[in-house]
């Protein structure tokens, strides 16, 4: 017993360390309160596992990330439009993270929907750490652009919806009301292209997507650039 005691102390020194990337989810989301002894601790009182020690391939970051691992690649802050092979800032997610902030069940999630305003019309997307909030300030600053940018930005492709990420078994962020598909007719998703990605999104869209939080998916290898989703912790410095 004492031999495991003293192991578990010896890799809490090695992986038990909160970094910096675990004191920006602290200050990016109003449900994690604290990172103490490598646990992020949520508002409700429930913890999870911040680092497990384990240096993973990319198919399993994919698959198996700890919430470490959501920050192994740097968010791009310039446009960007080619990412090397299997970089893919934001892409790497902890479900467990997500459901314990949106909600675990489409039930959870639904009861906390609100309608916002959209260019042509209304959306639907969760009120939980901001996300309306901060996405009606994307919708206000959108408007501000000449309507020659209205194109890209209606019919929407979608908001909330429980599902998983095509071709897998992990939930997509849209399944918490956190994510924006923009218009897919001006669009690229790597599923559907043969071809190398050509974006045709305009970085004024994306910037002000990312000035109030968002991520977009045009900055992964993996690329959808129609993909637009809550990750203001991946854009602190």
């Amino acid at each position: 017993m004492k031999i495991v005691f003293t192991f578990l102390i010896f890799f809490s020194f090695l992986f038990g360390k909160c970094d910096i990337n675990a004191q920006k989810l602290v200050q990016s989301y109003e449900g994690v309160v604290a990172c103490k002894n490598n646990y992020i601790i949520f508002k409700n009182g429930k913890k999870l596992l911040y680092d497990d020690g384990e240096k993973k391939s990319f198919f399993k970051l994919l698959n198996h990330a700890d919430i470490e691992d959501m920050f192994v690649f740097k968010y791009p802050k310039n446009f960007v439009t080619k990412m090397p092979q299997n970089y893919d800032p934001g892409r790497i997610r902890n479900e467990a993270f997500f459901k314990m902030l949106y909600g675990s069940s489409p039930k959870e999630v639904e009861k906390n929907l609100v309608t916002i305003p959209w260019l042509g019309g209304k959306i639907k997307v969760t009120k939980k750490e901001g996300v309306a909030r901060a996405l009606k300030a994307v919708y206000l600053d959108l408007k501000k652009l000449p309507p020659s940018y209205y194109k890209y930005l209606y019919p929407i492709g979608g908001t909330y919806k429980w599902r998983y990420i095509a071709g897998t078994k992990r939930l997509s962020v849209h399944s918490f009301g956190a994510a924006i598909d923009i218009n897919v007719k001006y669009s690229a998703y790597w599923r559907w292209q043969k071809s190398a990605f050509k974006n045709k999104i305009p970085k004024e869209i994306v910037q002000i997507f990312e000035k109030h939080g968002f991520i977009w998916g045009g900055k992964w290898y993996h690329f959808d650039s129609m993909h637009f989703e809550y990750r203001p912790e991946l854009l602190r410095e």
